[in-house]
């Protein structure tokens, strides 16, 4: 017959404390029932678990043989219960998280370090990639979430706004057109323009706003990158229209900011999988980046 988790309690306690008052005031029961579970437990393990001498209670050798046992077994169900309190508190946890550069390198660091703040025990992984490797990781299950910027083809998950802002041109301070507040894609005919792949979201955004306008987009510097199409109009090697994301934190030192007409959005989107149980911690993330982003575009 073997104890239960309660007798194993008990057992222990009496080690511990060398008297049923002890053992009971420790566990916050009766004495009385500390005996009775006492008498159970030498009946159920067919042999004396203790002797009395001096007026306390002795284990004897075969249940101090047992005591090293029986602290790892209470020392891990502890352990289990701080996990278990740190979990409801989301103190703990992994979070993964796949995101395109511009939203990795901006919204994704004060948003991180607000939730690191209060929960220092979640591990969180950050992965750098574009839109499509982005998506793919999300569909696979490979990561928690995602950050996409739009336009985005749908897929098989489930996909929010974050927020949106406008498509920026970025020229350097030098060039003629930094006297202007704003620049149609007439404006920028005579002048090497910086771009991005049809492939890629934010080409398909500034091909669409040439289009509207009704003027070729003539590539003369092909990137993937907004930070990359900075560098180049902050050298002078002509003007970018990119994403406003990028340009938090003051990255617009050394260009001239200015708005791009017509107006084009560009949204930042949060990625989940399709059948997404979302921890708690991972939740609370998400409501930080919420927060950056609103300051972000104010």
């Amino acid at each position: 017959m073997s104890l239960s988790f309660r007798q194993l309690q008990v057992v222990r306690a009496v080690c511990r404390h060398g008297s049923v008052i002890g053992a009971a005031s420790a566990l916050g029961i009766s004495q009385p029932a500390v005996s009775m579970m006492l008498r159970d437990c030498t009946r159920a393990a067919g042999f004396p678990l203790f002797l009395r001498k001096q007026g306390r209670l002795q284990p004897t050798m075969e249940t101090s043989s047992l005591m090293t046992d029986l602290d790892r077994i209470f020392d891990g169900v502890e352990r289990v219960g701080r996990l278990l309190e740190d979990m409801r508190d989301t103190k703990v946890g992994m979070i993964q998280i796949a995101a395109t550069p511009t939203l990795a390198e901006n919204l994704l660091p004060p948003a991180v370090t607000a939730f690191k703040q209060t929960r220092p025990g979640v591990q969180i992984t950050i992965h750098s990639m574009d839109n499509i490797s982005v998506v793919n990781s999300v569909i696979n299950e490979h990561v928690d979430f995602g950050l996409v910027l739009s336009p985005l083809a749908h897929f098989d998950a489930q996909l929010f706004e974050l927020c949106s802002a406008e498509l920026v041109c970025v020229v350097h301070p030098d060039n003629p057109l930094a006297a202007r507040t704003q620049v149609t894609p007439k404006d920028l005919e005579s002048y090497p323009l910086i771009s991005f792949s049809r492939s890629l979201p934010l080409g398909m955004l500034v091909e669409k706003t040439f289009r509207d306008a009704g003027v070729p987009r003539r590539i003369t510097l092909e990137v993937n990158q907004s930070s990359v199409a900075c560098a180049l109009a902050r050298a002078g090697a002509g003007v970018a229209i990119v994403d406003p994301f990028w340009l938090m934190e003051n990255r617009d030192h050394g260009l001239v900011r200015l708005k791009v007409q017509p107006r084009t959005k560009v949204v930042a989107q949060v990625l989940m999988p399709k059948n997404s149980n979302l921890s708690r911690p991972t939740r609370i993330l998400i409501a930080e980046l919420r927060k950056v982003a609103k300051r972000a575009i104010m």
